[in-house]
């Protein structure tokens, strides 16, 4: 009888020590799945702020506002999925940012080719732009060249590749422009963090 007693205590123990193990992993994936949806839900939400953005009645306001707009716009294009209709609405609004002299070298149409071309070409090597570091607002250099007020700033990027992460350092260069700042030229740094 005391065997039986102790047979019947440890197969207890073992289906309470299964139970608990399947409640403790059912927990863990229901919030990895909640954490999930949460992460996809932030990016439909950027995604749409950014395509319904007003951007004639709340341009923003600083170089370092235009230039945080336009990296919000890359994590966008570099970090999620995109349809072809996001794509033309993006383009469309980042154009916004985008100063006279780069749209006239620009056309609509080659810069959504050459912004799908590189989405699919990053894609293709697991290039994910993670997230962004603007300098602060006494780091953003302004100055005058022929007349015109300019502004220039490092943006520190945080990427992941198919091998590894790293950052990459942005220089920008904004013109004003009908009291506007305006993105003239974005390329990568040979500063890497200094301004």
């Amino acid at each position: 009888m005391a065997k039986n007693s102790k047979s019947g205590i440890s197969i207890k123990s073992i289906v309470i020590a299964v139970l608990c193990i399947a409640l403790i992993l059912f927990y863990f994936n229901y919030l990895s799945n909640r954490s999930s949806k949460q992460k996809t839900q932030r990016q439909l939400d950027e995604l749409a702020a950014l395509s319904e953005h007003d951007m004639l009645n709340e341009y923003p306001k600083t170089p370092r506002d235009v230039v945080k707009m336009h990296c919000r716009f890359f994590k966008v294009f570099y970090g999620q999925s995109l349809t072809d209709d996001d794509l033309y609405t993006l383009n469309k609004q980042i154009r916004y940012l985008y100063a006279t002299e780069l749209l006239n070298y620009n056309s609509e149409d080659a810069m959504l080719k050459s912004l799908k071309s590189n989405i699919e070409k990053t894609s293709k090597e697991k290039y994910k732009y993670k997230s962004y570091i603007l300098p602060e607002a006494s780091q953003v250099k302004t100055y005058k060249q022929n007349g015109q007020e300019m502004a220039t700033m490092e943006v520190q990027i945080m990427v992941d590749t198919k091998d590894s992460g790293g950052y990459v350092y942005m220089q920008y260069v904004l013109v004003k422009e009908n009291e506007q700042w305006k993105i003239l030229a974005w390329g990568e740094s040979n500063m890497g963090g200094g301004q």
